[in-house]
């Protein structure tokens, strides 16, 4: 990067070793505008001229430098053993992988793919302009967020370190500048599957699949014909609800949402947890929206809500919809009574669904 009169040598170190135990899926891997979050964030290293690019990868490292090959090829990766012991272990590995000739260096989490190449080049900017002598940090509406950029003097010391409070507790002494950005790229990370859609839709990209989408997705899973239509009955009904409901209904819902999760909340119906399943499949598949409405579809996460959202008629929808006909709630319950009877902890657990959903249906109608 050259600033003015001064050419200043960087590398980005991007950690992806990690197990992603919050998300359940593998973060790096996951879909962000048609690449994989770790080559996007490899993509935009090189797109600001960083001199190195170094990914840490541990878990599913195969898989990572298959994707990195294909779409990053400049990138270098370093094998983590030690992944299993934390973040830390991974800045460790990355850091001690530096050739010399570096003023600083960038260490960016594989789930932080919506910074743009310009917070780098910023970053930057402000290091020349202070000596590189200090930790630059990125910062919006007073928050800090990634990726910092450490100056090449502290990576011995870095290396050194006991990893108390990991990255964190190195840098929290350490000189630094904060530097106020014009976008919330820096805060954004895919921490839970909420995060993963927040950022998509930050990065302009929808979290779900179109109708022909779910088509193509039930097809390429094998889902059984009777599946299929359960869930586009589903959706019909779902889309009739809102419609019907009080205000209007679909004024403050996205309609596609709703029709695509219904169209795919059982597509791991033969599994067990089958909604988790789903979730997991639709995040790998970069559709974090209708990931987040099919996890919950069996049960709500807080009970019931007065405002009625895409999650509320999808679950009550499917509670209305059974053996390919529509139900009311009541034959539901006798329907639940006569198959539960010898089992009564899931015929009460089958009861407070029920009762969600007639909660539900009372704030429809």
């Amino acid at each position: 990067m050259k600033m003015g009169c001064v050419i200043i040598k960087t590398a980005m170190i991007i950690l992806s070793a990690g197990l992603s135990m919050r998300m359940g899926v593998f973060k790096p891997l996951l879909p962000a505008g048609g690449v994989p979050a770790v080559v996007r964030c490899a993509q935009t290293a090189e797109a600001a001229n960083i001199g190195e690019v170094i990914v840490v990868t541990g878990h599913l490292h195969e898989d990572i430098e298959n994707a990195l090959r294909a779409l990053a090829p400049g990138a270098r990766t370093v094998y983590n053993s030690r992944y299993r012991e934390g973040m830390f272990s991974s800045v460790h590995a990355g850091v001690s992988a530096l050739q010399d000739g570096f003023d600083g260096f960038f260490i960016l989490p594989a789930d932080c793919c919506a910074v743009s190449p310009e917070t780098p080049a910023v970053l930057a900017e402000h290091f020349a302009k202070n000596g590189g002598k200090a930790v630059i940090r990125p910062k919006f509406e007073g928050r800090r967020g990634h990726p910092p950029l450490i100056p090449a003097g502290f990576a011995g010391a870095l290396c050194s370190y006991d990893g108390k409070n990991g990255l964190k507790g190195f840098l929290s002494p350490l000189p630094t500048v904060e530097v106020e950005m014009d976008n919330p790229g820096p805060l954004l990370d895919m921490d839970a599957p909420e995060d993963y859609a927040a950022m998509l839709e930050y990065l302009g990209l929808p979290g779900y699949p179109t109708v022909a989408q779910c088509a193509e997705l039930l097809t390429k899973y094998s889902v059984p014909g009777k599946i299929i239509e359960h869930g586009q009955q589903v959706a019909k009904l779902a889309l009739e609800l809102a419609g019907r409901s009080k205000g209007g209904g679909l004024s403050k819902l996205n309609p596609d949402l709703l029709e695509s999760a219904c169209l795919l909340h059982d597509i791991r119906r033969t599994e067990p947890d089958h909604a988790r399943a789903g979730m997991e499949l639709l995040l790998r598949e970069g559709f974090p929206k209708a990931a987040v409405l099919v996890r919950d579809h069996m049960d709500l996460p807080s009970g019931p809500a007065h405002d009625i959202g895409e999650l509320e008629l999808l679950y009550l929808a499917d509670k209305l919809c059974s053996s390919g006909k529509i139900v009311t709630l009541e034959e539901r319950l006798r329907e639940m009574e006569a198959r539960l009877s010898a089992n009564p902890e899931a015929l009460a657990a089958a009861k407070k669904r029920l009762f969600h959903a007639q909660t539900i249906m009372d704030v429809l109608m």
